[in-house]
């Protein structure tokens, strides 16, 4: 009862206070809350106290007269948690509007424009919109569209069919664009770089339409001095952009008006580019065309200039330059040549076409010289020879399989299939393996040493490796069916850990730190037949053939420090006679001496032997060549790699080694400079061991 009366007299004195606005009526539920003995004074609060949500709730319902005072005592305030909240969720709505006024800070109409854009909800159009990187990917949607803007202006379509050469009066001097960053090429407005936009775009897009219009701007609207008479290179890009198209017609256009108007302009980057464009649309011929006309040798004496003229000193100086000038250029050129040529090979390997790839190698070699000449390095040429290894090996597997055999024996009249072969591959014209053709040229420009590229020739050279036989005498040497090379030297000179180098494999021949272990000529056969590894016996009867580049290598016993009995030693040189004069099959004999030392006593004595042997042409029954090579020249040289510093030879030993030659009437041995660490010289004495494989 107490409790009741108290709360109506609260209400009656909260009635006569309304027109007072610094006070809020708490309600009675607050009210009550306090208990009976509350003061009044704590019945008061002021207004910054509660929430305005809350203030505004309760103002509207106390100006209400419709509105019971039971609906006003059931309101609560809200806590503190749910207030937390409620601001957490004000401050999520409000912070995506503060970013965007941040980012709109640009008023570059360009930027207006964007702005707008993205504020618009994304709506379907009819016309192709652009992906990722500025890309369009759906092509086939790009194609109908430019299709159904082409048939608009038939007159166009139809004055391009009848005449893809003639473009006059079919378009206004403005060429307007599908292109937003470009959409016209005015004549007294576009510049160089809005064309190279124009092309980029149109190449990317497939844009058949605005290759025309840009081929109409470049060839008809524009003269030569258009953009200081950048027009030569706008040409060739257009010229790259229709190939990429497919669109001959208009790349060769631009090809002639290019080699007519701007021939002393054009750059080897642009021809060379024109000339993978042709090889990507698989014309051929024009690609040699191109190649050999903007791409061309350099005359001999290109490094040479007339001095009979010269007056003074600012003509030797204005020659120093021009001779600067004129070198730079030919060097860029070589190097855009060979690249070139290297992209033709590629192509016809990769495609099954040796003797097309096989001419561009031989294209390669022929420059060889020439790029020696001007001093270019292999860092700077660039040539991809691991690929060219690996497309020569392709067909020379496919050759293996027999997918030839039928143009070889028919003459190339019919294939397996009786269908006329039109494909000009002549196996018989061949040699007995394709990838010794890259091998030549590769030996022929300047050496990389790269250990990717020689592991490649390798495994297309050397496909089966397998121990024949070990002989004491003639009689235990294997049948004389097939080239062989030997291997001669004093003991712990490197024989076995080089025939381990040339042959890709860890342990063919085995090495030992002591001298001496070689005690009998080892036969190692490469490329024999594939079941001969799996006979029990030497000399059993085995199944198959040996392929075509099949050949024998021979591990000499070493002189010198081998600690066997003296008349051993002289049984190895009696049968090392006999084996050099009598052996038919020998066609190289690489003589190894130590870089370090050069030529000791028992190399001496080996140089007579070969030279007293080799210069009786009356007994020999062989024709072999004889080769020196010295080994460990890594030793020589602090920190020796395979790529920077691989080895070299001191000139005392050089000098001592010429002397000894000469001496003994071997003078025109070739002699190669060789590491087994290092990796030095296998790319050259491969070019040897390619005698024996071709006998």
């Amino acid at each position: 009862m107490g409790i009741t009366i108290i709360a109506t007299s609260t209400a009656m004195l909260l009635l006569q206070m309304r027109d007072v606005s610094s006070l809020v009526p708490p309600s009675p539920a607050r009210l009550l809350s306090h208990g009976t003995s509350h003061r009044a004074s704590s019945l008061t609060y002021r207004s910054s106290s509660i929430p305005p949500s809350w203030t505004s709730l309760m103002m509207s319902q106390e100006d209400d007269p419709s509105s019971s005072s039971a609906a006003v005592t059931t309101t609560k305030p809200p806590s503190k948690r749910a207030q937390r909240k409620a601001n957490q969720r004000a401050h999520k709505e409000q912070k995506p509007i503060q970013k965007n006024v941040n980012k709109a800070t640009s008023q570059h109409p360009e930027a207006i424009i964007k702005r707008q854009l993205k504020q618009q909800p994304p709506q379907r159009s009819t016309t192709p919109t652009r992906g990722n990187n500025g890309r369009n990917h759906n092509f086939a949607e790009r194609a109908q569209f430019l299709q159904e803007t082409e048939d608009e202006n038939d007159e166009f379509v139809t004055k391009l069919v009848e005449n893809p050469y003639d473009y006059t009066n079919t378009r206004a001097v403005v060429h307007p664009l599908h292109s937003t960053a470009v959409d016209k090429l005015d004549v007294s407005l576009t510049t160089a770089d809005d064309v190279v936009k124009a092309i980029k775009r149109a190449q990317n897009l497939h844009d058949l339409h605005d290759i025309r219009e840009i081929a109409h701007f470049l060839l008809e609207e524009v003269d030569i001095s258009f953009a200081y008479g950048y027009r030569g290179s706008l040409l060739s890009r257009l010229a790259v952009a229709s190939l990429h198209m497919n669109n001959h017609d208009i790349a060769e256009r631009c090809v002639t008006e290019r080699r007519i108007s701007h021939r002393s302009s054009m750059l080897p980057m642009e021809s060379a580019a024109i000339v993978r464009g042709l090889l990507r649309c698989h014309y051929i011929e024009e690609a040699w065309e191109v190649l050999e006309d903007e791409l061309h040798l350099p005359l001999d004496g290109w490094v040479e200039f007339d001095t009979s003229n010269l007056s003074g000193d600012d003509d030797e100086l204005h020659l120093e330059e021009e001779a600067i000038r004129r070198q730079l250029e030919i060097r860029e050129t070589l190097i855009h040549r060979a690249q070139s040529i290297g992209s033709i090979a590629s192509r016809h390997f990769y495609e099954e076409e040796p003797t097309a790839g096989m001419r561009a190698i031989l294209k390669l070699k022929e420059m060889g010289g020439i790029v020696k000449e001007a001093g270019l390095t292999a860092e700077e040429l660039g040539m991809p020879w691991e690929r060219f290894v690996r497309g020569a090996a392709l067909c020379e597997k496919n050759r293996r399989d027999g997918k030839w055999d039928e143009h070889e024996k028919l003459g190339l009249g019919f294939d397996k299939s009786g269908n006329a072969n039109t494909s000009g591959e002549d196996p018989s014209q061949w040699p007995c393996n394709i990838v010794y053709t890259v091998l030549d040229a590769m030996i022929s420009f300047p050496p990389e040493n790269k250990d990717v590229t020689f592991e490649a020739l390798c495994n297309a050279l050397v496909r089966r490796t397998v121990f024949v036989t070990g002989a004491v005498a003639m009689d235990g040497c294997p049948e004389p069916d097939r080239g062989e090379v030997a291997f001669i030297g004093r003991s712990n000179v490197g024989k076995s850990s080089l025939v381990n180098m040339l042959t890709n494999r860890k342990s063919l021949a085995f090495t030992s730190k002591t001298p001496g272990k070689t005690q009998q000529f080892n036969y190692f056969a490469v490329n024999d037949k594939p079941e001969l590894a799996r006979q029990i016996r030497y000399g059993d009867d085995v199944p198959g053939s040996k392929d075509g580049d099949s050949f024998y290598i021979v591990d000499l016993p070493g002189f010198g420090y081998a600690k066997v009995p003296q008349q051993q030693k002289q049984e190895w040189s009696d049968f090392m006679d006999e084996y050099l004069l009598k052996r038919s099959t020998l066609r190289v004999v690489f003589h190894l001496i130590d870089a370090r030392h050069g030529p000791t006593d028992e190399d001496v004595k080996i140089m007579q032997k070969v030279g007293t042997i080799m210069g009786s042409k009356e007994q020999r029954r062989n024709k072999a060549k004889y080769v020196i090579i010295l080994t460990k020249a890594d030793k020589n040289v602090k920190g020796a790699n395979s790529e920077k510093n691989p080895g070299k030879v001191a000139e005392s030993v050089r000098d001592k080694l010429i002397d000894t030659m000469k001496a003994n009437k071997v003078g025109f041995a070739p002699v190669v400079l060789t590491s087994a660490e290092t990796r030095l010289g296998r790319d050259e004495v491969w070019k040897y061991l390619r005698l024996a494989a071709e006998s």
